[in-house]
């Protein structure tokens, strides 16, 4: 490095500082990642066709002045797992280029983080400024003035919270219609997330066992009906599920919300790890730490039942020098050292890579409480409560789950009806099967192949 910064034949030191902070500026901002590039948004395609209301088949009517009353008419939607606003920007771009109507969207999501990257994306490429409130985006994160515009002609407003809050209390407080055109759900993670290693979400990287969506401390009040409702963020950590939890619990745990066929067993080696770090340390045990721990100890565990049960040989078995990065045989390791072999660690191709990720997966989705959330959307009826006739609710999984709950529900909305008058929805997907990604998509973004996409429309 030193050797390509050569400094002028004047000894200028304050152009040599200069010209070495230039280059080392521009090293690192090469490596940043594209938010387009990351971030790629699932069946975007099929979300946009359902999403959004059919414009363009509704004939032009002209009133006496001559103005158009429907094609022009505005469209408000809800984007209730905005994220970092992929479907949202979407929505937006196609219903500016080619229905050219205006176009208003709620979005929602429960991670503050996500909520200020959605903003700043906003912000820069659709030229404007979102309307939010700015005393609660004042705690997450100052995000620099865009090209000024009319807070009410807004394309974009950003709620922290979850989708079970909608309400026309809620729609009534950013200045929405009481009942929209179409409700979006996304029921998976964004990139950003799972890229970020602090926030404990993925196990090829290493960082602190979080896996909340919603890290901050605060409570926030929304407005729900006729009467204010607290929402309080998660207070447990996946550390603290995985450290204070029984045997028996984990198992249910993990065969409930990822049908791991090892769910004994792993939760057996997850026990047996906590009790022999109690009898090692002197101090009082913290237990499992780090996403990297919990991986080792689930391949460990898968490794030994398939050794025994002859599948594999033992010499499969994680190597036991990686063992010492948390079980030093005689003493700590040096922080150097340690910090190498957790490299890499990381940068080994994960054993029993299905078995880890179901392990993962049932502790995010226990910390979020995300199949009750769901579970309450259906429950509390918003759909039927802030739907417009012809607007539809779309909904993605990437569970078996959440996939169960959401096809039930909307089988008992189309089977629901009023006063003998016959059903208020529709489906407009299959019933059974859902709307799954093309293989196309699939070899582009791999996260995709999870995915299901069902649909329902309010018809009366």
């Amino acid at each position: 490095f030193h050797q390509r910064v050569i400094p002028n034949n004047n000894n200028n030191n304050n152009e040599w500082i200069t010209t070495i902070t230039t280059t080392r500026r521009a090293r690192s901002s090469s490596k940043k990642k594209d938010l387009n590039s990351l971030h790629i948004p699932v069946m975007k395609d099929e979300v946009l066709k359902l999403w959004l209301p059919d414009t363009t088949s509704n004939d032009a009517t002209s009133d006496d002045n001559g103005s158009e009353n429907d094609s022009r008419r505005p469209i408000h939607l809800i984007d209730g797992t905005i994220g970092v606003a992929g479907h949202t920007l979407a929505a937006i771009r196609s219903t500016t280029q080619q229905q050219n109507n205006d176009i208003k969207v709620l979005g929602i999501d429960r991670d503050p983080e996500a909520l200020s990257k959605a903003r700043k994306r906003l912000v820069k490429e659709l030229d404007e400024k979102p309307n939010a409130d700015d005393d609660e985006y004042a705690e997450i994160e100052d995000v620099e003035e865009a090209a000024p515009s009319n807070a009410e002609s807004s394309r974009a407003t950003l709620h922290l919270g979850s989708f079970a809050d909608i309400s026309p209390g809620l729609l009534s407080l950013y200045s929405f219609p009481l009942k929209v055109n179409g409700i979006l759900m996304d029921c998976g993670m964004n990139s950003f997330q799972i890229e970020n290693k602090q926030r404990g979400f993925s196990f090829r990287q290493h960082g602190p066992l979080d896996m909340r969506f919603d890290t901050t401390t605060r409570s926030h009040e929304v407005l729900a009906g006729q009467s204010h409702r607290k929402i309080r963020p998660n207070a447990d950590k996946a550390r603290d599920i995985v450290n204070t939890r029984s045997a028996a619990e984990l198992s249910a745990l993990f065969a409930e919300r990822a049908d791991e066929p090892y769910a004994d067993e792993i939760a057996s080696s997850i026990v047996e790890w906590r009790s022999n770090e109690q009898k090692r340390e002197r101090k009082a045990p913290v237990g499992i730490r780090t996403t990297l721990e919990l991986r080792y100890v689930v391949e460990e565990c898968i490794a030994a039942v398939l050794a025994a049960e002859g599948v594999e040989p033992k010499e499969r078995f994680p190597p036991k020098k990686f063992y010492a990065m948390w079980r030093a045989p005689t003493k700590r390791l040096p922080k150097r050292t340690k910090d190498k072999l957790i490299k890499k660690y990381a940068e080994r191709k994960p054993r029993h890579v299905n078995h880890v990720m179901r392990v993962f997966q049932a502790l995010r989705m226990e910390v979020n409480d995300e199949l009750l959330h769901i579970q309450s959307f259906f429950d509390m009826g918003i759909a039927e409560r802030c739907l417009e006739v012809g607007g539809r609710l779309v909904m993605i999984a990437f569970h078996p789950g959440e996939d169960e709950i959401i096809r039930k529900g909307m089988e008992n909305m189309v089977k629901k009806k009023e006063e003998e008058e016959g059903e208020n929805f529709k489906w407009v997907t299959p019933e059974v099967e859902g709307l799954r990604p093309t293989l196309e998509e699939v070899k582009m973004n791999g996260r995709s192949r999870s995915a299901r996409l069902r649909a329902v429309e309010r018809i009366r």
